[in-house]
Order: structure tokens, then C-alpha cells, then sequence
């Protein structure tokens, strides 16, 4: 076997190899990623209607808060017991929650609220947040509110 025939089998072994590699990386990147920091849930009823949909796929990004605290209006991923819920941030630690009606106030203020929800049809009674504290409900509010959750609860914040 001519010598040109022997480097061209080893070329071809070694992008082979390369490959292989990059695939490899590729996978353990992807399993990284999906398990540590974009964390798909899947969107169970109708309680973040009409902005989010039953059984839509989301991801919750897991590092967006290492940095910075949630927000007025973020979407976020909450661990309660076993469960996983996403819900909309209302109120931020030391804020007064009220109802009135189908406005929320926070500290004496109505709220203004950019994306569609549905109204509120029940009577609360004012909440007043701790340091640690964040007041969450799904954008249906007709049929969903969770209340005020530590920030510990808070496991990330929705991307899409």
C-alpha cells in the first residue's frame, strides 16, 4: 500500500475522531444546559391565560436571578412542595398589596399592567410583603392566585 494511501486512512480517522469529540461536547453541553440552567416545564391549565396556554412548552432560566432580584411583571418559575408553577410577579418585598375591585394597588397606587390578564372577581384582603417576600399570580385571575412566596420559592425566570 502506497504511503499516500496510509495518510489519507489516517487523515480520515483523525476528522472522524474530531467529530466524534465535537458531537460528544455538543451532548454534554445540551444535557448542562437543559439541566442547570434553561429548565423545560410544560404550562399545566389555564391559570396564565390568555398570555400563556395549556400545555405550552416553556424554559425557565435558572441563573436570571443570581445577579439581579425579580421584578414587577417577570414571569417566574416557583417550586412549591413538588410542584413547579409559573406565575406573574405583582409585589416586590416591603410592598402593600391591595384589591380593589378588579385593580390591584400596590402601596396606595393602582397598578398598571402592559400585558392583557384576566380581572379579579373576588374580595382580598390587603397583604403587606416581608423582605423576602414576592406576590405572584397567574394573568387569569379568575381562576388562579397563588399570593405572597418567599424568594427561596423562586427558582427562575421564564424565557418563552
Amino acid at each position: 500500500m502506497s504511503s499516500d494511501g496510509q495518510n489519507a486512512r489516517f487523515e480520515w480517522h483523525h476528522v472522524r475522531r474530531k467529530v466524534l469529540y465535537a458531537m460528544l461536547f455538543v451532548c454534554v453541553l445540551s444535557f448542562a444546559i437543559l439541566r442547570w440552567v434553561w429548565w423545560p416545564v410544560r404550562i399545566s391549565g389555564d391559570s396564565m391565560t390568555p398570555n400563556y396556554d395549556d400545555g405550552q412548552a416553556n424554559y425557565i432560566n435558572r441563573l436570571a436571578y443570581l445577579s439581579a432580584s425579580p421584578r414587577r411583571g417577570d414571569v417566574v418559575g416557583l417550586r412549591v412542595g413538588h410542584d413547579v408553577y409559573i406565575k406573574r410577579v405583582i409585589g416586590l418585598p416591603g410592598e402593600k398589596i391591595e384589591f380593589r375591585r378588579d385593580i390591584i394597588v400596590v402601596n396606595g397606587e393602582p397598578l398598571a399592567e402592559p400585558y392583557p390578564v384576566k380581572p379579579l372577581l373576588w374580595r382580598l384582603r390587603p397583604v403587606q410583603l416581608g423582605e423576602n417576600d414576592y406576590f405572584v399570580m397567574g394573568d387569569n385571575r379568575t381562576t388562579s392566585m397563588l399570593g405572597a412566596v418567599q424568594r427561596t420559592h423562586i427558582i427562575g425566570k421564564a424565557v418563552f
